[in-house]
């Protein structure tokens, strides 16, 4: 740290570095999120090892420094893109919010409405906003097609022609056939950006700018006794930071997105493993996927799309809202006696729908 600071602000002696740096009481730590199940697995099998374990045979050991050296790389590759010309984001859903947060103790045994908060938080552009894109349950569910849904909506608002995302490994959100196709609808689209590129942080080593972002949120909202309704929500997370902007999405803003892929293996193509993906990269006038399985190797391309699919239009808008069961609006209404109408309006307004799952309990 001592030889980057004097690097980008001129000379000054290790000592005085150090005294400045101590007398602001900074401390460091190891993020949670990277604490992962390769590695503790990895740990407790050193630790239990003999004096004798040859590590150049064990599967263990080796799985283990392979996924060290992917973590190594893609956060080097991380902390060094600039991508120039490309706006760079961090993509990360922050964990369901569940609303309304209340003072009094019956709040938390009611099935509450699910929020949910899709962050894409700027990497190479201080004066860009990190971008909350919100919504709730009785919107939209957490499909593979909703997330597509935001990263299309951020797309749009960023204005850019070339358009990189960092993202954690996660299949449901960030890396499956869904999304992939999805940007691929995107950059075909007459509006859509002349290229969009993902890169993926290894698996138990993702905290990265959107994490901080969740944090800041997070703090916010531990500060607020109650959060009545959605649009209190929104509030909090205006003012959990300078550069948070929030965006509510509307049920138009999602479309009915579903993987177009070919079947994996054909005569005149093989699809790679999403798990073995490191980069995916989509161009307008292209319907290849380029695709690194090593940051430091070269891109493969290959037609992913089923041959009579049309990678030109995108799908239709969805224009009814999902609802949520009728029994959850009823129990939190009850939890609202000594709210004021006002607060209480956008409960009464919310769509009813039985035939829904409550996502509180189930994945959709």
């Amino acid at each position: 740290m001592w030889n980057d600071y004097v690097e980008k602000n001129g000379s000054i002696s290790y000592e005085r570095y150090r005294r400045v740096f101590e007398s602001e009481n900074i401390g460091f730590g190891k993020p949670s999120q990277d604490e992962c199940d390769v590695c503790l697995s990895y740990n407790q099998h050193s630790s239990d090892s003999s004096t004798d374990h040859n590590a150049e045979t064990c599967l263990i050991c080796i799985n283990a420094k392979a996924h060290l050296e992917r973590a190594r790389k893609a956060r080097s590759e991380y902390g060094k893109d600039d991508s120039s010309g490309s706006k760079i984001y961090a993509a990360d859903m922050q964990k369901i919010i569940l609303l309304p947060k209340l003072t009094s103790k019956q709040h938390f045994f009611v099935s509450r409405l699910v929020t949910f908060n899709e962050t894409f938080a700027c990497v190479n552009d201080p004066s860009e906003p990190n971008r909350v894109i919100l919504w709730h349950e009785a919107i939209s569910g957490r499909s593979a097609a909703d997330v597509a849904s935001a990263y299309l909506k951020h797309i749009e608002l960023s204005g850019s022609d070339n358009v990189t995302f960092w993202a954690d490994n996660c299949s449901g959100q960030n890396k499956n056939w869904t999304l992939y196709t999805a940007l691929c609808q995107c950059v075909n689209a007459a509006w859509g950006p002349q290229e969009v590129t993902m890169k993926y942080l290894e698996k138990g080593h993702t905290y990265m700018k959107a994490d901080a972002i969740h944090g800041s949120i997070g703090k916010k909202m531990k500060t607020e006794k109650q959060i009545v309704n959605f649009q209190d929500f929104v509030d909090i997370c205006s003012h959990a930071g300078k550069q948070i902007l929030p965006v509510v999405m509307k049920v138009t803003d999602f479309r009915e997105f579903v993987g177009q892929q070919r079947t994996r293996k054909t005569k005149k193509c093989t699809l790679p493993l999403l798990s073995d993906i490191c980069v995916a990269n989509f161009k307008k006038g292209s319907r290849a996927l380029n695709f690194k399985t090593d940051f430091d190797g070269h891109y493969q391309s290959v037609d992913f799309l089923k041959p009579k699919f049309s990678e030109t239009s995108l799908p239709e808008r969805k224009f009814q809202m999902r609802g949520i069961p009728s029994n959850k609006k009823s129990e939190i209404l009850k939890l609202l006696d000594g709210v004021t109408s006002s607060k209480k309006r956008f409960w009464f307004d919310l769509p009813l729908n039985d035939s829904v799952a409550d996502l509180v309990e189930n994945f959709d």
